[in-house]
């Protein structure tokens, strides 16, 4: 079962997502935060985030993992979570522009559902 919740930004949305897939005994998937880490390896990869070809070109050729840590699935990067990272106004600035991808949607949707 997948369960989605949309909102606006700082709106309790991951709040409620974990206290959701707690009380049914789920794993909680911070798509927001898979976002967050394609925008945030853009920028330290000087990849232009305006440019749809070459962010859809990194999404197919960075080595990505899902993995399950303290109750929560996060996307790593060379087996590494930019936690902090990609909490900046920088990077919220920049999701937008990512998110808005056609290819990275398709990509981020399969690796999420694999």
């Amino acid at each position: 079962m997948v369960i989605a919740i949309d909102g606006t930004s700082a709106s309790g949305k991951s709040t409620n997502a974990k206290l959701v897939a707690k009380a049914l005994g789920y794993v909680y998937v911070d798509t927001g935060a898979m976002y967050r880490t394609l925008a945030w390896y853009c920028l330290k990869k000087g990849t232009d985030i305006h440019d749809p070809r070459a962010v859809a070109s990194l999404c197919r050729r960075w080595k990505t993992k899902l993995a399950c840590q303290e109750g929560q699935v996060r996307l790593l990067v060379d087996n590494y979570f930019p936690e902090k990272e990609i909490r900046t106004a920088e990077i919220s600035a920049s999701v937008p522009h990512v998110a808005a991808i056609p290819k990275v949607r398709d990509w981020m949707k399969k690796t999420q559902r694999d």
